[in-house]
């Protein structure tokens, strides 16, 4: 019987370029070779894509797309295919490997669906609905999960700045700016008082359209891996992150090495079960298929609080998706298989 093909796609437009690296060096390390035939896609930070038959430690350092061993790849909507020089690509399935923007917010994913073509991961409605953190909050709310207070600012707001202030001083100072639709922490900054915001905003609004002003939360970090098995959901155990910065941003996720992974994390029998309850609630609420990370701040006293989720967390050697599902006895390979689902 002949081997489904997976199409592996990494880079991609998005700021996470890097991480998409890293984590698709992963995928392909574990990938099991045996159950299927390995093709390799990526995207330049230009958009350009290109089918890559190259050593995967060329995608792990970033000098894939200078190699000789990548031929242009084009699709053709119509036809339904991707073709190389004339060549038509055979694709059973495809793994998209991308982090933040184009990748996880669904973009490509509504082109996957015009090609016709099977993948793993959100589709276009779920991932939009999932990148944009405003309206997960909203979506959150709607089913009873606690969320921190928040606003949402745009551009032209910055014209009435004493509304804007106003609004902040109800919330309660220090607040986290966050871009509505960015992963990884990108563009998130800690405002301590009113003299910061204007700039902070200035800075957020220029990676995004719209900005959330968002209550701060004194409570650790709190993360569950949820994974689609045959169709039947799993959750990990829970987890979490301690760090010694003000909040888990890009540099810190990735480049820090004072973070501490607790796994399982110390909390109460209860409140693990409650989260796993919410991120049930909210599995189901946006659609997601097929994997997950959710994030949540627990308090002192206990109490919840929803932060975000990631449709397509990161897959390196540091990140904690894989790290939860690996502490419950699932291996790497385990865990690719069960996203493809083929």
């Amino acid at each position: 019987m002949e081997k489904p093909t997976v199409a592996v796609i990494f880079g991609g437009e998005s700021n996470e370029y890097e991480v998409s690296l890293s984590s698709a060096y992963s995928v392909l390390l574990e990938i099991d070779n045996e159950k299927y035939n390995i093709i390799k896609i990526g995207i330049t930070k230009d958009g350009k894509w290109y089918l890559y038959s190259g050593d995967s430690s060329k995608i792990l350092n970033d000098t894939w797309h200078e190699s000789e061993e990548k031929k242009k790849l084009l699709i053709d909507i119509n036809k339904g295919v991707f073709f190389t020089e004339g060549e038509r690509l055979k694709i059973d399935k495809i793994l998209s490997v991308l982090h933040g923007e184009y990748g996880e917010d669904g973009r490509y994913a509504s082109i996957f669906d015009a090609l016709k073509i099977d993948y793993s991961g959100c589709g276009f409605f779920s991932g939009a609905f999932s990148m944009d953190k405003d309206v997960t909050k909203l979506i959150a709310k709607r089913e009873d999960v606690p969320v921190a207070k928040w606003i949402v600012v745009y551009k032209d707001d910055l014209k009435n700045m004493q509304k804007i202030y106003r609004q902040a001083k109800k919330i309660g100072y220090p607040v986290f700016l966050k871009p509505s639709r960015a992963g990884s922490s990108v563009g998130v900054s800690y405002v301590e008082n009113e003299s910061e915001l204007k700039e902070a905003l200035e800075v957020a609004l220029s990676t995004c359209p719209k900005v959330l002003i968002e209550e701060k939360i004194d409570g650790c970090e709190s993360e569950v891996a949820l994974i689609s098995k045959n169709g039947r959901l799993i959750l990990s155990t829970v987890g979490q992150i301690k760090y010694k910065s003000e909040f888990y941003d890009y540099d810190t996720k990735y480049n820090s090495s004072e973070v501490e992974y607790i796994i399982p994390a110390k909390l109460t029998k209860k409140c693990e079960n409650d989260i796993k309850k919410y991120a049930k609630k909210l599995w189901r609420a946006l659609e997601i298929k097929d994997l997950c990370r959710m994030d949540f701040f627990v308090s002192s006293n206990g109490e919840i609080i929803f932060n975000e989720v990631n449709t397509f967390p990161g897959f390196t050697g540091i990140s904690m998706f894989p790290k939860l599902l690996m502490h419950d006895g699932y291996s790497f390979k385990d865990i690719i298989n069960y996203i493809l689902n083929i």
